[in-house]
Parts: structure tokens; sequence; C-alpha cells
């Protein structure tokens, strides 16, 4: 409803799609594609961030102060890190 309402936005009655005419005709499956696209795109920085925090552990990086109680438990439950590695680094002792 947000994309109907964010495209007929500005436009008067005699020139705005009906609703029922902008869902029959399929406008609405652009904006579930760029949706989807949105949340591969985030999925993709998150798994690249956690992979660059990953290493950070392994190397026992001084930046790893730095890294967050959520951050332990993202990693900790991606598997790319055990707990050892985890306190081995200086966090959660």
């Amino acid at each position: 409803m947000k994309a109907y309402a964010n495209e007929s936005a500005g436009f008067t009655r005699s020139k705005v799609c009906f609703s029922d005419n902008w869902f029959k005709s399929g406008r609405w499956r652009a904006y579930v594609e760029d949706i989807a696209k949105g949340r591969e795109e985030k999925q993709a920085k998150e798994a690249e961030m956690l992979a660059g925090l990953a290493n950070w552990v392994m190397d026992k990086h001084p930046l790893c102060s730095h890294i967050t109680p959520g951050q332990i438990d993202a990693l900790l439950a991606a598997k790319l890190v055990t707990q050892a590695q985890i306190q081995a680094a200086g966090l959660r002792s």
C-alpha cells in the first residue's frame, strides 16, 4: 500500500491510477522485487562485515575491543569463530 501511495502522490483524481487497477496491472511487482533486492544486498553487507570481524578475532587485532556483544553473538551464531577464539582475543571473559 505504501508503494501505491507513493506512486500516486501528487496526482490529481483524473490522473491517478485507482488501486484496483494498479494491483490488477501488476505494477506492484516492481516494488516487491526492489524490496527483495534490498534485503539481499543488506544480507551480503552483513555477511561481509561479520567476515571482517571474524578476521579481527582470529588475528587478535587491537580493534577487537570495539566489537559489541551483539556482534560477538552473531559471530558465534554464524560459526565464524569459536568461544575459545573469542576469549583468546580478550573478549567475553
